[in-house]
């Protein structure tokens, strides 16, 4: 360069104005700024205006060899793998690098701030940041949606936790229970049987309580033991002849002995005309003992000479009687020529049409047969006394009749009970309800499972006729009579 080119360039340059705002500010110490300027980044709108040349000098890019002007810096060399200005780089840029026209911040010390700036305070743990609401407190054992719960760590730190296969979940069917459908089954067998049950108790109860309950009155004991079993309920059957209020005589008595051991239900007679040591009152026909003391010193005569325990009794008379007979539907019998016309003379008699009234065509009958028996004509059949052995064909009728009546009761016991609502005001018993009631449970099964049988005090060969005081009578054998109430009764 020439002594002239050299005075001109100096002369221009010693011109070049460079403005106060794009001057280089002198270097400051690390992580300080000049109290004023902005942060990192951060410049007046506008950012700094560019550097002006005079007109007509050198253009932009070129100038001589190594020289630039002044307050211009020459390009700092770039890094491996920058990228020309202008062009996309094709792979993501690498930590630590700045976006294109940004100064790079100067590293700051550890723990320093820039100026103005306040570190934050170190908060208590548990407090959160003002203005920020606290998570809601989460239940034990559940996570927020979509994360994962956490992995807890062994408690022995110096050995790796051992990672476990994850676990399938499998999902377990309930066998159904193979008994489902008995259940089903017993449940809808049970519901009509329980509302049958209802039903029925509800119809026994009210019919029960039709039933006249009297106390037991005073006892006597007997002389001696009596023959005594769990296995054996006996129950006293007394038919009377009174009318209205006046006690009557007891014109047939029969025992109605239960013995669940052996399955079997008896009917046993005792004949009116027994002579019997009467407790309190000597010897006597049976039938005065009900005459004397009621039902109580006709049960001791028994317990005292034939040596059964009897604490329950039934009473009923005539027209009870007839009315039982007509709500089970009668009773089917075979009756002789003599019977029959004995039936007839019965009811036409003066006694039959004070009971019954004058009889209708259809209550006599036609000579000897098998008969359906209604309540009136069953009546006679059972008191006849001069057809055939006398009281001992008598008893037995009675104990036929009986017998009928029960089997009766197993075709339609619910109708038949329904239906005995006006008779069984005539009834008198000794025994509890709820005695009454679970008898009534207990009698269907009696009536289909338990065989009948009967039996007359005194037996046949255990028994003498002899005339006592004026009266004819049966002396019974003690020893052969209580030898055949042992063995049919008690085994």
């Amino acid at each position: 360069m020439n002594e002239n080119n050299k005075d001109s360039y100096a002369q221009d340059t010693l011109s070049f104005a460079v403005p106060p705002e794009a001057r280089r500010p002198m270097p400051r110490p690390q992580g300080q700024r000049p109290q004023g300027q902005y942060p990192q980044g951060q410049y007046p709108q506008g950012q700094y205006p560019q550097v002006q040349y005079p007109q007509g000098q050198y253009p932009q890019g070129q100038y001589p060899q190594g020289q630039y002007p002044q307050g211009q810096r020459p390009p700092a060399p770039r890094p491996q793998g920058q990228r020309p200005q202008g062009q996309r780089p094709s792979a993501p840029r690498s930590q630590g690098q700045r976006p294109q026209g940004q100064r790079p911040s100067a590293p700051r010390p550890q723990n320093q701030h820039p100026q103005g700036h306040r570190p934050p305070a170190p908060r208590p743990q548990g407090q959160r940041p003002q203005g920020q609401r606290p998570p809601a407190p989460r239940p034990q054992s559940q996570r927020p949606q979509g994360q994962k719960p956490p992995r807890q760590r062994p408690q022995n730190t110096n050995q790796q936790p051992q990672r476990s296969a994850p676990q399938q979940v499998v999902k377990v069917k309930k066998k159904k229970s193979h008994f489902r459908w008995l259940r089903r089954l017993i449940i809808g067998l049970l519901t009509p049987v329980l509302v049958v049950f209802i039903i029925y108790s509800v119809i026994v109860f009210s019919l029960i309580g039709k039933v006249n309950i009297v106390e037991t009155e005073e006892r006597i004991a007997p002389s001696h033991e009596v023959y005594s079993s769990s296995s054996v309920r006996n129950i006293l059957l007394i038919g009377t002849d009174s009318r209205g209020k006046d006690r009557g005589r007891s014109d047939s008595m029969i025992i109605l002995s239960i013995n669940s051991s052996s399955d079997t239900i008896s009917l046993v007679s005792l004949m009116r005309d027994t002579y019997v040591q009467i407790p309190g009152h000597g010897g006597a026909k049976l039938n005065a003992a009900y005459q004397y003391g009621g039902p109580e010193l006709l049960m001791d005569t028994i317990e005292e000479n034939f040596y059964i325990e009897v604490d329950e009794y039934f009473t009923v008379n005539f027209t009870s009687f007839a009315s039982i007979v007509d709500t089970v539907g009668g009773v089917e019998m075979e009756i002789s020529d003599a019977e029959a016309d004995a039936i007839n003379v019965l009811l036409d008699s003066k006694e039959g049409k004070k009971l019954f009234g004058t009889p209708k065509e259809s209550d006599y009958l036609n000579g000897g047969g098998t008969y359906v028996l209604n309540g009136k004509q069953a009546l006679c059949y059972s008191r006849l006394r001069k057809v055939g052995n006398a009281d001992f064909e008598r008893t037995e009728r009675q104990r036929n009749v009986l017998e009928q009546i029960m089997k009766n009761l197993m075709s339609e016991p619910t109708a038949i009970f329904s239906n005995m609502g006006d008779i069984l005001g005539e009834l008198e018993t000794n025994m509890s309800k709820s005695s009454m009631y679970f008898m009534s449970l207990r009698l269907p099964f009696l009536l289909a499972g338990y065989e009948f049988e009967q039996m007359r005090i005194p037996a046949e060969n255990a028994y003498a006729g002899s005339t006592i005081n004026g009266q004819s009578v049966l002396e019974f054998d003690k020893s052969k009579t209580l030898d055949m109430i042992e063995k049919d009764l008690y085994e």
